[in-house]
């Protein structure tokens, strides 16, 4: 009894699920436009059988609606998607609803059906204004703004303006003051859309677009600068897309490399770089001279070796924490290549590396910081090279060892180094940069721990020597600073047995000094009586300035001033800790 009690109760709520499923769920609303207002009438048809055929599709699509076209993409193996353009709106809208009901199926598979995006559409600005101009090639394509508009000067004082006029006060707005201007009247709707020809660069910064608490958007998105690439990628030169926050998506840079063609210098470090984003600045932009990326979605060298490789012009290359890149690609840079510059590449091995530094002979600056594959052999590859003048190898590089460091000494063109928070870097590696790296005008060998006495009196010698960077080396002395003739900028942040009696010495005997930071050092308020007197002295206009804090001098004791002396009382090696 308690059974057949207990079967009936399951039944009636079996029942009731199924009224509710059935019943209660609306369907899916289907638009006709786009967010940005186009009408859909192409259809995105994924999950095809490979046997499937034009002619199958049309076929089946032609049951809702007129089908203008059918185009099929083969992914080798991989699944192959189409795309069906409908002569009207209407029939697009019955596809999608039958696909939401899972309706359309062919060669045992249940099609993927959605809209195309806003770009791919037919109705799209884009295609329209590639029709108008395929329609127009025989007409007089320089008809002036003015020529049509008439304006009624007695309206408003801004109409006496000419054209060009309005056109240099419109570039002075941020983006969506500028989209705004367009909608005040005709005039100026063509005089706004004129003005975007001046326009070569564009950036993500909340200056450039307007960006504040008054409006919707707060953060760029993709559909967003679509509407702006509309207007002015055809002329830009130089695009950044590396400031957060913003919103764009993934297919952000197929449309860049569809609006703007003739692109010289692009960083997308907020971007990741898939393979449809590389292919599509393939196809587009060959122009790029400067190129700065952050990191791949995946395994991409091969697309970026073809990007490389149809790009013969690219002199800058960056890369910035990306976790797939081993080097291969870059053999396909072009020869004469200026700059290269990987950060955080961990994936970046040396065998593949040394292959594609032996061909460059034109490289001048190149950037290796923690790199953590790197091994000595690159090092020896670096050493000769000797067309480096600027090199950066610091951070965390595990396989290198502290003999391989001398390689670096043989680069005799060198003028900057940064080699900091590397352990491989000993007094010995700095004695035999200062006796063949006799054109070094800057150094930094921050965090360097291994670093005495020893390796700076060495690097002392060295007579175009302007710029020092020392920060946190816990064995330096005053007997290592007090010979430093020649130098400009001197930053020993942390240095705590740094003292009185070196910075003194180090004033006295650096005439130019410019910048003297001190923060976290062992000196007291002798140090800044003794730089006023001393720079009381200067004949040569210039002024030092001394950043004084985290140490035990007390500014309030002081009376005397120098107008060649600026004191900074802000310890900035606490960022120091904090950055490390």
């Amino acid at each position: 009894m308690e059974g057949l009690l207990w079967r009936e109760l399951f039944a009636a709520v079996n029942e009731i699920s199924q009224e509710i499923t059935l019943n209660n769920i609306p369907d899916p609303v289907i638009s006709e436009t786009t967010e940005e207002g186009v009408p859909i009438r192409k259809l995105f048809i994924g999950n095809l059988a490979e046997r499937t055929t034009n002619k199958d599709l049309q076929k089946l699509f032609s049951n809702y609606g007129k089908v203008n076209s059918c185009y099929i993409k083969r992914n080798n193996g991989k699944n192959n998607f189409a795309f069906i353009t409908f002569n009207d709106v209407e029939g697009g809208i019955k596809a999608r609803e039958a696909a939401s009901r899972m309706e359309i199926q062919m060669h045992c598979r249940i099609l993927r059906v959605s809209s195309a995006n806003s770009w791919h559409q037919p109705d799209s600005v884009e295609n329209q204004r590639r029709f108008l101009k395929n329609k127009s090639d025989d007409s007089d394509d320089s008809i002036k703004v003015h020529e049509f508009i008439e304006p009624d000067f007695n309206e408003s004082p801004i109409h006496i303006l000419n054209d060009d006029c309005l056109m240099e006060i419109f570039l002075y707005l941020p983006i969506a003051d500028r989209i705004r201007t367009e909608r005040v009247c005709k005039r100026w709707q063509a005089v706004s859309q004129e003005s975007w020809r001046a326009v070569k660069s564009l950036d993500l910064k909340k200056n450039t677009w307007g960006l504040t608490l008054k409006i919707r958007i707060r953060a760029v998105d993709t559909t967003t600068l679509r509407k702006v690439l509309i207007r002015c990628g055809q002329y830009l030169t130089n695009l950044d897309l590396s400031q957060y926050p913003h919103l764009l998506s993934s297919s952000t840079l197929t449309i860049v490399g569809k609006f703007c063609p003739n692109l010289q210098c692009i960083n997308i470090k907020a971007l990741e770089l898939s393979p449809s984003g590389i292919y599509s600045l393939m196809n587009n932009c060959q122009s790029i001279n400067k190129l700065t990326i952050k990191s791949l979605t995946g395994p991409c060298e091969k697309d970026l070796s073809q990007l490389f490789n149809v790009n013969k012009k690219l002199k800058y290359l960056a890369v910035d924490g990306d976790g797939h890149i081993s080097g291969k690609c870059l053999e396909y840079l072009p020869e004469n290549i200026e700059e290269i510059h990987f950060n955080c590449c961990l994936s970046l091995v040396s065998n593949h590396f040394n292959l594609a530094l032996q061909k460059f002979n034109n490289l001048h600056s190149l950037t290796l910081n923690s790199c953590v594959c790197i091994t000595d052999s690159t090092l020896e590859t670096i050493g000769e090279i000797k067309t480096i003048i600027n090199l950066e190898f610091s951070g965390s590089n595990p396989m290198i060892s502290a003999i391989s460091m001398n390689n670096l000494a043989k680069l005799i063109n060198l003028q900057q180094l940064c080699v900091s928070q590397n352990l491989a870097v000993t007094d010995e590696f700095l004695i035999n940069i200062s006796n063949k790296c006799k054109k070094l005008k800057s150094l930094d060998i921050s965090y360097c721990g291994a670093v005495t006495n020893k390796g700076i009196i060495a690097i002392a010698t060295l007579t175009e020597l302007e710029i020092l960077k020392i920060k946190w080396l816990i064995q330096i002395t005053d007997e290592a600073i007090e010979n430093l003739h020649s130098i400009k900028v001197l930053e020993c942040w942390g240095c705590t047995n740094i003292r009185d009696r070196g910075v003194i010495k180090l004033i006295e005997m650096a005439p130019n000094l410019r910048k003297l930071d001190l923060s976290g050092c062992s000196i007291t308020n002798e140090a800044i009586k003794a730089a006023i007197s001393i720079t009381l002295k200067r004949t040569n206009n210039l002024v030092l300035q001394m950043i004084v804090g985290g140490n035990e001098t007390n500014l309030q004791e002081l009376y005397e001033i120098s107008p060649w002396l600026l004191i900074i009382n802000v310890d900035l090696s606490l960022l120091g800790n904090i950055n490390t």
